[in-house]
């Protein structure tokens, strides 16, 4: 990606977060309840075993619930854990329940790293991405310290989920060779399917 792309996407990543930001709580919360009864009428959804998520921080979508909710249905759950701030990398560790992810990362919840509850990326049915901006074609901005680009090399464009409010949605961003779109993209409002008109 060049400079002026970098540049491009780090204004988009500052004017999104701010919008993000500006949405009342009390609407966050209605919204993301809204989102996770869109994922529980996924057929995807109903045949997983094991589904990842995003540790909520922030104005981003909440998934303390849907982790709860999915724990409850019986599902198994992994979360991201950073190992080595810095160095751009991310294992998905499964947990029993939210109450396991106390330590913080950059600010981010995450359970302690225990070897015997990492789960390999192939094992992994659905895949709950977060973002700050996505664009109609599934890409992303985040934070911009590209873990979740790289941990999400090599997994199919359809376990990939991108959840957001309809206020985070642009028409386009700017992406590179390293960027990796979400299959879908799941709203207070509907549901935007990108799979299906991806080209590698």
């Amino acid at each position: 990606m060049n400079e002026l792309q970098n540049s491009e996407k780090s204004k988009i990543r500052y004017d999104y977060l701010k919008i993000r930001d500006r949405l009342e709580p009390t609407l966050r919360f209605a919204y993301s309840n809204i989102i996770l009864s869109r994922i529980k009428k996924l057929k995807e959804y109903q045949d997983s075993q094991m589904v990842m998520f995003y540790l909520s921080y922030g104005s981003e979508v909440v998934t303390d619930m849907m982790i709860n909710e999915f724990l409850l249905d019986g599902k198994d759950v992994a979360v991201p854990v950073i190992q080595n701030p810095g160095d751009g990398m991310m294992t998905a560790v499964r947990i029993n329940k939210l109450e396991d992810c106390f330590d913080k990362v950059y600010g981010i919840r995450q359970p302690e790293f225990n070897e015997d509850e990492v789960v390999a990326k192939e094992d992994i049915d659905l895949i709950f991405v977060p973002g700050i901006v996505f664009d109609t074609n599934g890409y992303r901005v985040g934070y911009g310290k590209g873990y979740y680009d790289r941990w999400l090399e090599g997994t199919d464009i359809s376990k990939r989920i991108g959840l957001a409010f309809e206020i985070q949605l642009t028409d386009k961003i700017p992406n590179g060779k390293y960027d990796l779109p979400v299959g879908r993209i799941l709203t207070e409002k509907r549901v935007i399917d990108v799979s299906k008109t991806y080209k590698k």
